[in-house]
């Protein structure tokens, strides 16, 4: 597999935009016709299945929407950490390469943001998909210049602050990454061929 040359740190809110619409269209095309047993399978109990990927993926962006539409509400209430300067903007890049596919760092999924350890429904690869429509939309109505200058909060960190271009760059960084991880498990010995 090539490393991912991709900049995510440096992307344009359009290229963002594109990038989720091609994200849904490669897990909809790659799992999309994965049945419950195949998208259930883990290669060993210390690994997610591609199901655990995308339930991961849904819940820790839908947290990610909500702490940047949070931001970008009017009026809303600025923390001290979002008013340092700089510190967002280090942050914002400093995550979004270590949540891009092609790093070796193994990082824990958030308390908040931990798949479930049954059986995921199949239609897991669907929600994801539909999910990501509705961000791309959200994204057709965003200012990008205003989407670089609002900071948002993390939703799992509280202390840690990043622009909501960065939050939405994040989002697509993690999102290659795991669907990387689950193309992984699909590709491991003993994956069920139906």
């Amino acid at each position: 597999m090539a490393k991912d040359t991709v900049d995510y740190a440096a992307l344009s809110l359009a290229e963002v935009r594109s990038g989720l619409e091609a994200v849904a269209g490669e897990v909809h095309a790659t799992f999309g016709g994965l049945g419950s047993g195949q998208l259930n399978w883990r290669p060993d109990p210390g690994r997610w299945s591609v199901a655990q990927c995308f339930e991961h993926l849904l819940t820790a962006d839908r947290l990610m929407f909500r702490a940047a539409e949070a931001a970008l509400a009017d009026g809303a209430a600025r923390s001290v950490w979002q008013r340092l300067p700089i510190v967002p903007s280090l942050l914002g890049r400093m995550l979004i390469r270590s949540q891009a596919p092609g790093g070796t760092r193994r990082f824990t999924a958030p308390a908040q943001a931990q798949p479930a350890s049954r059986d995921i429904d199949a239609d897991i690869v669907q929600r994801f998909v539909e999910q990501q429509r509705g961000a791309v939309a959200r994204l057709r109505t965003l200012d990008e210049q205003r989407a670089a200058r609002v900071i948002m909060t993390s939703p799992f960190i509280k202390v840690v602050t990043y622009s909501v271009l960065d939050g939405w760059r994040l989002v697509l960084a993690h999102e290659r990454r795991h669907f990387e991880q689950a193309r992984g498990v699909a590709r491991s010995p003993g994956f069920p061929k139906a």
